[in-house]
């Protein structure tokens, strides 16, 4: 049941348009592409962000912010062409060297005594679509407009997995949350961890996260993972 509700949900966003012509104040092209318009490209890129299927019994989400560049999606996508196995799938995820994959790793396994990994998450994004250019970390996108464009195919994935626990990656994953589910937050993230730790909604229970690549210090956001296990029999 939860496959055919993410497929028809991957149908949809494939027809999605509303991050296709953005720019910025001055003019700057700040469009996105959509990923999802070839279904066999977007379920076929093998990472821990695009795994969906895998793990749609998850009982903790992650919701980071953005994908990143097309370019390094294609690459994943082209690689997995070459052999479309079982194995060469899991062994392209396992190859994936982000830091940001690296650290959060080290922090779920860390504060869960080794209990949890990357293979039990649910891993998705705030911003559905992909960056152009190679660039991830430039002003080639609207972070707030597309991140309340994808709002609504964020919560259909949160209703479809049905999470325990979600745990999100820096400040723009919250907003749409917030907006999502109507809570407050603050207006930067050091000041909604510290006064919101933990957020009850529904049926679940958000943790505000830093990212893991933020200069934070690591005692202190193994702190805030530690919160997750009270929730997870």
């Amino acid at each position: 049941m939860k496959n055919e509700k993410f497929n028809e949900l991957l149908s949809t966003m494939g027809k999605c348009t509303r991050c296709l012509n953005i720019k910025s104040s001055n003019e700057k092209d700040c469009s996105l592409i959509n990923i999802y318009k070839d279904q066999d490209f977007c379920r076929n890129i093998p990472s821990i962000w695009t795994d969906w299927f895998n793990r749609l019994d998850s009982k903790i989400m992650v919701i980071g912010q953005d994908w990143g560049p097309y370019n390094d999606m294609k690459r994943l996508y082209e690689l997995y062409s070459e052999d479309s196995n079982g194995n060469n799938w899991k062994c392209l995820i396992e190859q994936e060297k982000s830091n940001t994959k690296k650290l959060l790793d080290y922090y779920i396994k860390e504060s869960s005594n080794n209990n949890y990994s990357l293979d039990d998450l649910f891993i998705t994004n705030a911003i559905m679509c992909a960056r152009k250019g190679n660039n991830y970390r430039g002003d080639n996108i609207n972070l707030k407009k597309s991140t309340n464009n994808c709002s609504e195919y964020l919560m259909n994935q949160i209703d479809i997995v049905h999470p325990d626990v979600i745990l999100t990656l820096g400040y723009y994953p919250l907003l749409s949350l917030s907006q999502i589910y109507n809570f407050k937050i603050e207006k930067n993230l050091k000041d909604t961890i510290s006064i919101y730790p933990e957020i009850s909604i529904k049926n679940f229970v958000i943790i505000p996260l830093y990212h893991p690549v933020a200069q934070i210090k690591k005692s202190e956001q193994l702190e805030q993972y530690k919160r997750i296990w009270k929730y997870i029999d």
